[in-house]
């Protein structure tokens, strides 16, 4: 392995449910080095704290929880927050509601460099799954013939395939990469004016990696997630698209500083 230890940063709004399966499929990883978990919230859930507790006296792995106060979309400061509490020099990011796979975070580290960006792809849940996972708290529903039989979809990202080949691509979300921890710190973390979800947390900071050198590697097949359906909840996208296009058009004169995030 190339780290025997990982921080997974698990970005997170008000669903503790949701969380709870997260942490069930971190604990059947077969990933055997030390897995530091840090619960990213962007609020202040009102029970979070009673249940890391809890949490903490469950898992074997430690947990470390940050928050903020909840005033408006503000995931890219608390992902920087996150970043500096890492306790580990490779850190893996994850949505609050991607399930993962058992090989998850073995198929990340075994692909981590230095200068490279390693992501997967999820596989997006049915409703009727999904609250299935909810009410019952079971994992054993996360098989292939399941997600078939439930109209599960995107349904080729949820094949795991040991001898598949990585591919030199860009293109990565949010939900499912990882990074040296100063891979990401070249370029100052996740810029913090974007106060809208959809550019920000990935989008943005994949441009400033790539114009760093970063190479970005897509493990499809290999790191796997199993997303929860809920309802699209994008706004419009165009004031933060907006942000994003004035820093390449600043770029391209010759301004590089717009490559630095927020990141202090």
């Amino acid at each position: 392995m190339a780290q025997t230890k990982v921080s997974l940063i698990i970005s997170v709004y008000n669903d503790l449910a949701a969380l709870n399966l997260i942490l069930k499929s971190i604990c059947r990883q077969s990933f055997k080095g030390t897995i530091e978990v840090i619960i990213a919230e962007d609020k202040q859930c009102l029970n979070m704290q009673d249940h890391v507790h809890k949490w903490r006296n469950q898992y074997i792995f430690p947990i470390k929880h940050i928050h903020q106060e909840d005033i408006g979309f503000r995931k890219c400061k608390i992902l920087n927050q996150a970043i500096r509490e890492a306790g580990s020099e490779y850190l893996i990011f994850i949505d609050g509601d991607c399930i993962l796979h058992k090989h998850f975070i073995r198929e990340h580290l075994k692909f981590a460099q230095a200068g490279r960006v390693v992501y997967g792809r999820r596989v997006m849940l049915s409703a009727f799954l999904t609250r299935k996972l909810i009410q019952l708290q079971k994992l054993y529903f996360l098989n292939f013939f399941i997600l078939l039989l439930t109209a599960c979809k995107r349904l080729d990202a949820g094949l795991f395939l040991s001898n598949s080949k990585p591919i030199e691509k860009i293109g990565f979300w949010g939900h499912n990469w990882s990074i040296h921890a100063s891979d990401i710190k070249l370029v100052g973390g996740f810029d913090e004016s974007y106060n809208k979800a959809g550019i920000g947390e990935d989008t943005d900071i994949e441009w400033r990696l790539q114009q760093k050198g970063i190479k970005f590697i897509r493990i499809k097949n290999r790191a796997i997630q199993y997303h929860l359906y809920h309802k699209s909840n994008y706004p419009d996208t165009k004031s933060v698209e907006e942000i994003l296009a004035h820093k390449k058009n600043r770029f391209q004169s010759g301004d590089h500083s717009v490559l630095q995030g927020s990141l202090q």
